[in-house]
């Protein structure tokens, strides 16, 4: 990897790593192939420099090595087949074929990743995520499966869960191609119903296709909120069903997660800390406060890079429910983040 100056990119360099401004707004994802007009807009927003892949990086040697390094994870190889089944999946869905056979074979593949002590660190690798829906479906039923794990529910409740989840965006799969590629932040007026339309969607589907009950109907309420202000029927939290109310979680979590050209880019840490304030409002306490305990764990130890440059280490969250964690710096002093809110971690590696 090499730091390019702007005014000398050339179009057919790739991007080594994601591009953010100052703001924190991502603007080029991790492997883009730069054109012209990538080039243009990197001037025009006076970015001094690129990380662009070198010889070493597009080499057959250091791809095997990667290759290598990937291979010593089960979890990994496990997670690429099951996203390649996802994905045909998904195809027989736009195709207008019967899906129930084939997904109860990939949950049945799906079950043994949450059981596996690497799920975790894997999935917070996972940050800059390919949004696309086939693996936003498996990674929602991953955590929604670890979720329910944590929540102690019986395993036939966590293959229900964990099947629901998967499906959960189905409906989606009949809309347009050029209207999926958008993020839902920028739908308006009949787009944005449009989008609401889609749980019920799923819905239909489901039933048509003989889903055990109550997949279909978890399905369709996914989106609905604790106080009334979700979607489609806008109900409450009393009447959600708690599968939902769990997959609402683990799908609040892979949204936040993935990076998307033009939106600030997050960290666990943001979408602990946004988990925290809306799991009353949005999502249920009794299911946000077994994934938010079980997150601070995982993230105790993780080396960060704040946004005023500084470096340290996560060594614990206070006790008083606080969202953010007390960062032990280079020199040594702790730096409380809940007492200085307009510091942001920007980089993180997770502990082993």
């Amino acid at each position: 990897m090499k730091d390019v100056e702007v005014e000398k990119l050339k179009p057919g360099m790739i991007v080594a790593q994601s591009v953010i401004n100052s703001e924190f707004v991502v603007l080029l994802l991790a492997n883009t192939v730069l054109t012209n007009k990538h080039i243009l807009i990197l001037k025009s927003l006076q970015i001094p420099s690129v990380k662009i892949k070198d010889e070493f990086d597009l080499s057959k040697l250091y791809q095997q090595a990667l290759s290598l390094k990937s291979k010593t994870s089960s979890f990994a190889q496990d997670f690429e087949k099951i996203g390649k089944l996802a994905a045909k999946i998904f195809e027989e869905v736009k195709a207008g074929g019967e899906i129930k056979t084939a997904t109860a074979i990939l949950v049945t593949k799906l079950l043994p990743l949450i059981d596996n002590p690497s799920s975790m660190n894997f999935l917070f690798s996972l940050s800059n995520s390919t949004p696309e829906l086939s693996y936003h479906g498996e990674r929602v039923a991953i955590f929604a499966g670890i979720i329910a794990k944590w929540m102690k529910l019986e395993w036939n409740d966590i293959k229900t869960i964990v099947t629901a989840a998967f499906l959960h965006d189905v409906g989606k799969f009949k809309f347009p191609v050029q209207f999926l590629i958008k993020h839902p932040a920028d739908l308006q007026g009949n787009e944005l119903q449009l989008y609401k339309t889609h749980s019920q969607i799923g819905r239909t589907l489901l039933q048509g296709w003989k889903f055990e009950p109550p997949i279909p109907m978890v399905v369709f309420q996914h989106h609905e909120f604790m106080n009334g202000t979700g979607f489609p029927l806008g109900i409450r939290g009393k009447d959600m069903h708690q599968f939902a109310k769990i997959i609402a979680v683990a799908d609040a979590y892979d949204r936040l997660m993935a990076e998307r050209p033009g939106f600030v880019k997050k960290t666990p840490f943001d979408a602990l800390s946004l988990l925290a304030k809306e799991q009353y409002a949005h999502y249920d306490p009794f299911v946000c406060m077994p994934f938010i305990n079980t997150l601070k764990d995982h993230l105790i130890g993780s080396q960060v890079t704040l946004s005023n440059g500084q470096k340290g280490k996560v060594v614990f969250f206070p006790k008083d429910f606080a969202s953010l964690p007390v960062i032990q710096l280079e020199d040594e002093t702790e730096f409380d983040l809940n007492k200085n809110r307009e510091i942001l971690i920007v980089e993180y590696s997770i502990k082993g």
